[in-house]
């Protein structure tokens, strides 16, 4: 069956971007909630909502994790990370995470929270940590639902606010690196209602869902309508050369803002297959990105969101 309302979801990464979307529908919809955050400080502000608690400890402590999931019906997985740290971040948290859930949580309907492009066998070692989680949970937990959005963007994201700060330094325009990098951008509060959803849902359960925006565009015309709607010059697009020059260049820095990986991971595209069930599939019309970040950039000044470790990011789709 379905998780109802009233029910307790665990939500493990729930300080980030994606995270606090999803508590504030979740919580709208009439369930209770228990966020599990290394940082609990920071959800202050949530405490307000009468039907959810914070818990506070590191996810990757197995007795930890276990009793997080006391008395709950649901748990879904937002961890994840961009870049690596160090050595085995990605299997760590990626490959090893999405298993221990499931150990943890056994007879809950689980849901991961993956990437469209996500593939064992990929060039990318983002790509391929988070395929590998894949077949790691579903080989406990076949019951597993798994979403793979494309990039997540919305109110303080890390991709619109993020291009927005690097237009106002390039008067020229500013350098895209592999701008033909395809994408679907996908809401952030349509990716919580489809997680919402397909908690809800007893059909959804052991099937991967890919949460698309409605269209698939390039980087370079996602960034080429942030700069137009900010009143800032026309992009210049680099090509995949170009790009992968950079990559290499800059992934000698230790906090590198574009890597080789990261060059890999955007050329693999981020886009959900036609056969793939998706946001509609589950009630879930995804709003237009044109409309969408009209109302962004219109709205007031975004600011970057608090940036929590490995927790919630927004996409995997780099800014340089």
């Amino acid at each position: 069956m379905g998780v109802r309302p009233g029910a307790l979801v665990v939500v493990l990464g729930g300080c980030g971007f994606l995270g606090r979307a999803l508590a504030r529908d979740l919580h709208r919809r009439g369930y209770q909630l228990r966020l599990v955050t290394r940082h609990p400080d920071r959800h202050r502000d949530l405490l307000v909502l009468p039907r959810l608690t914070v818990w506070g400890g590191d996810v990757q402590d197995e007795g930890f994790l276990r009793s997080t999931m006391s008395g709950a019906a649901a748990a879904v997985n937002l961890v994840g990370i961009l870049h690596e740290r160090a050595p085995g971040d990605f299997v760590r948290v990626h490959e090893e995470l999405p298993e221990r859930m499931a150990r943890a949580g056994c007879g809950l309907r689980l849901l991961q929270v993956s990437a469209a492009g996500a593939h064992a066998a990929s060039e990318s070692r983002y790509l391929r940590s988070k395929g590998r989680g894949e077949q790691r949970l579903r080989a406990v937990a076949p019951d597993a639902v798994i979403v793979r959005p494309s990039l997540i963007y919305g109110p303080n994201d890390h991709f619109v606010s993020r291009f927005q700060r690097l237009l106002r330094w390039a008067p020229l325009g500013l350098p895209v690196p592999l701008a033909q990098g395809l994408i679907a951008p996908v809401h952030v509060d349509d990716v919580a209602a489809g997680i919402t959803a397909a908690l809800a849902r007893t059909v959804a359960a052991g099937r991967d869902y890919g949460f698309c925006g409605p269209a698939v565009m390039s980087l370079g015309e996602v960034v080429a309508a942030i700069a137009r709607l900010s009143g800032r010059p026309r992009p210049h697009g680099l090509s995949a050369q170009t790009s992968l020059w950079l990559a290499r260049l800059l992934d000698h820095w230790p906090t590198a803002p574009f890597s080789v990986d990261q060059w890999r991971t955007l050329r693999a595209g981020s886009v959900c297959p036609a056969d793939t069930p998706g946001l509609p599939d589950l009630g879930v019309t995804p709003r237009a990105f044109d409309t969408a970040l009209a109302d962004l950039i219109s709205g007031p000044p975004l600011t970057r969101g608090r940036d929590c470790e490995t927790e919630g990011r927004s996409g995997h789709v780099a800014a340089p």
